[in-house]
């Protein structure tokens, strides 16, 4: 029945009728102009040439990052969303693929209406989080395939990584993602745990259109231009990212606007929609916190990045360039660690890739860490701030940082973990190294793991090769038993 199913919608794809609903449109052709800087161009038909002979072609460069060309038909009233992903996907193991794994963490609202392989229909299963796109021959190494997705989602009125209220929808890990793929594990297909931020992915390039109501502002991941159709009741937004996690946005007819910019040009904006937001407070905040991640961890890479007010079950969430911040932390005092929080992830869980369901440790306590020195600048502020850290978590005997978000019942136990404990022993590493060498470690840290994916491993032996001495003993008393250490 699937692939009948796929064989139908293959005739309306090639037929090419509306927009969306049940038909398949083509992606929008874009000028080389428009894409300058993001996408290679490499679908432009090369000059005929007649030859007498077969000559050697040497094998084309193998593309260092996937690509997604996607559309979007957003209708706020009905909060219903229609979708087309065109995934460039290619196969940089060094072992053919039987399969293809995608991540679709809205598995609830969405469904997956149709899947292409380069234009042939394609069966698929949809396991929880998990697509799975069943391969018709195995894909070689250094092979690429054009993938296309047909899906349309509700929007949850709830607060959720995507969901809505009255004033704004949100949408965070929305899109269909490809996995990760590990030679020796497969395909990452962990489960998708209630507590901390459950992902793993590589960077990508995302082309984004979204079509909304005209009223509607719309704002996302990278750069973004926008036309309003003439004599309709249409906007058209279209976005640029490039080496992006993932691709978040955000809608509303009641988003207000501020921006601010950083010293070295980094501008940040804030849309927001409770009028009484203390909005100069919060520019300040993450104004300063930009510029302490930059002077700590090195250069923000990118030009701009974007806070959006809306509803979550905590502080805040951190995508590539945007951080959804919780309005009630937005409106009272907690709003400056929600902020410098979701900034510094920007940091140390998208540039720098980290496993955050098998070692969140390395994004939260290290985050947490550095953003307490924005409040506490002197160092007997500072050690203030660790020693109460440590008594709110010193009587607690089940903190292993060296486990998982499966050990995390709550969201409580996750924070006490995988947030303090993991900040103070990151204080303990600190105090081991000196203040030079662990700030010239952190920076090592990001120079050589930044778009990359970096484990717990990595970061212990970066540390040793600077500190030129086993720092082993230190990890494991803090990490393999569930009481705390004293400080140092």
């Amino acid at each position: 029945m699937t692939r009948l199913i796929a064989f139908l919608a293959l005739v309306f794809l090639l037929a090419g009728c509306g927009r969306f609903g049940n038909e398949i449109l083509p992606m929008p052709q874009y000028t080389g102009e428009e894409i300058s800087g993001y996408f290679e161009m490499s679908d432009v038909a090369p000059k005929q040439v007649e030859i007498s002979a077969p000559i050697e072609v040497p094998p084309p460069e193998v593309p260092r990052y996937n690509e997604y060309r996607i559309s979007l038909d957003v209708n706020p009233e009905k909060r219903v969303v229609s979708g087309i992903s065109h995934i460039t996907f290619t196969n940089r193991a060094s072992v053919p693929l039987d399969d293809i794994v995608l991540r679709v963490f809205l598995d609830a609202y969405m469904k997956i209406q149709y899947a292409f392989l380069d234009n042939e229909p394609l069966e698929f299963e949809l396991d929880e989080t998990v697509l799975r796109l069943i391969l018709p021959e195995p894909l070689q190494p250094h092979a690429t395939v054009q993938i296309l997705l047909q899906y349309n989602a509700s929007v949850p009125k709830t607060a959720h990584l995507t969901g809505g209220n009255d004033y704004a929808l949100w949408f965070g890990m929305f899109l269909p993602v490809l996995s990760v793929f590990d030679e020796q594990d497969g395909w990452f297909t962990r489960a998708f745990y209630p507590v901390g931020n459950p992902f793993l992915l590589e960077t990508a390039n995302f082309r984004v259109d979204i079509t909304t109501p005209a009223r509607y502002v719309v704002v996302g991941t990278g750069l973004r231009t926008e036309e309003v159709i003439s004599d309709t009741d249409t906007r058209i937004t279209n976005f640029a990212a490039h080496q992006a996690r993932d691709f978040s946005f955000a809608v509303s007819p009641y988003f207000r606007h501020v921006y601010t910019s950083t010293k070295s040009g980094i501008d940040i904006h804030l849309y927001y929609y409770t009028k009484t937001l203390f909005t100069d407070e919060i520019l300040d905040i993450a104004r300063r916190t930009m510029e302490f991640f930059e002077a700590r961890v090195g250069v923000f890479p990118l030009g701009k990045v974007t806070i959006v007010e809306a509803d979550l079950p905590q502080d805040s969430v951190s995508f590539s360039q945007m951080v959804f911040a919780n309005s009630s932390y937005l409106t009272h005092s907690e709003r400056y660690w929600a902020v410098a929080h979701g900034l510094g992830n920007q940091w140390l869980a998208n540039i720098i890739g980290t496993n955050r369901i098998t070692e969140p440790w390395l994004t939260e306590g290290l985050t947490r860490f550095i953003q307490a020195g924005i409040f506490y600048p002197t160092p007997q502020a500072f050690r203030d701030r660790m020693e109460r850290e440590h008594a709110s978590i010193e009587a607690r005997t089940t903190l292993f940082i060296n486990r998982g978000l499966d050990a995390s019942p709550n969201r409580a136990h996750f924070a006490h973990t995988h947030g303090r404990k993991a900040m103070l022993m990151t204080y303990a590493l600190h105090h081991r190294m000196g203040d030079d060498l662990f700030w010239q470690f952190i920076n090592a840290y990001y120079q050589n793991f930044s778009f990359a994916i970096a484990t717990q491993s990595d970061f212990i032996a970066l540390a040793e090769e600077l500190y030129g001495a086993s720092l082993q003993a230190l990890f494991d008393e803090w990490m393999t038993v569930g009481t705390v250490p004293e400080l140092p």
